[in-house]
């Protein structure tokens, strides 16, 4: 009886021993091989996320940039538009915004005037910016050398003609010649130029400098502003250093009204999203 008692608590013993060494090991190796591999998935899903949202922070930026660019440009005066070439260093692009339009009724062409007199604006008094009347604007340096006889005139006031309420007259600061007119007898109103420039990884925006005969550029000196709200931040996170132009400007001609081309590089450590886009300038002379 107690030898059977005795082989029984033996058989007990030894099914109630402990992992041997070799067990042990196999089992930290596989317990290794699960974390590593679980290590290297969530690593890799938390960087695809982190790759995905820097994309996506780029296309909102560019896609940001490129409205508030062609909601702009598109509304230039045609012919009014100029860029810095690649050897400047500087990548610019200038342009007379257009504040309203009408027609003109009388205008003494090929003599000066000190005024001529249009319909109505659509926003008269109120277009405290806008004091460049433009009449058949063939080429931007005539506009921006402010030539007479030419295209430009600079407005003293404006005048609402009496008794005749459809009819307004446009003073002049100074006895212009208007030289030649269209058969849509077209007058551009334009405020002073605006310019967006890329420098270094931003782009700004640039007003109320007035007109000058040779493009500005930010490294020339006293000529662009240099702090708001004059230089407005319209986008960062740029890399154009490798391009030529971020604006290239197509004039236009029978087939096709003006386009300007324009090229941006966006960056974010490893992610980039460069782009080209075409902006029509459908405003004809």
């Amino acid at each position: 009886m107690a030898s059977r008692q005795l082989v029984q608590a033996i058989k007990a013993t030894r099914t109630q021993r402990g992992l041997t060494l070799v067990e042990l090991v196999v089992t930290i190796v596989l317990m290794g091989i699960l974390a590593g591999g679980t290590a290297a998935f969530v690593v890799s899903s938390t960087q695809s996320y982190v790759d995905t949202a820097t994309r996506n922070q780029l296309s909102a930026i560019a896609r940001l940039t490129l409205l508030k660019l062609e909601k702009e440009i598109g509304n230039a005066v045609p012919n009014s538009i100029r860029t810095t070439d690649s050897s400047s260093g500087d990548q610019c692009i200038e342009f007379f915004p257009i504040e309203d339009v009408t027609r003109y009724i009388s205008v003494n062409f090929g003599s000066e005037s000190a005024s001529l007199t249009v319909k109505p604006f659509v926003r008269g008094q109120s277009l405290q910016g806008a004091k460049y009347p433009i009449i058949f604007p063939v080429a931007a340096s005539s506009l921006y050398a402010q030539s007479n006889p030419g295209p430009l005139g600079v407005i003293s006031d404006y005048e609402q003609a009496s008794p005749v309420p459809s009819v307004e007259t446009l003073n002049l600061a100074a006895a212009h010649e208007y030289q030649i007119g269209t058969n849509r007898k077209t007058v551009y109103l334009a405020g002073a130029p605006v310019s967006f420039c890329v420098v270094g990884t931003r782009m700004f925006r640039y007003r109320d400098y007035g007109i000058v005969s040779e493009q500005c550029s930010p490294s020339t000196p006293s000529c662009l502003p240099d702090a708001p709200p004059q230089r407005a931040l319209v986008s960062d996170q740029l890399d154009n250093s490798g391009l030529d132009n971020s604006f290239e400007y197509l004039s236009a001609d029978l087939m096709r009204g003006g386009l300007v081309r324009v090229f941006l590089n966006f960056s974010d450590g490893d992610e980039s999203l460069e782009l080209e886009h075409e902006i029509n300038i459908s405003n004809a002379p």
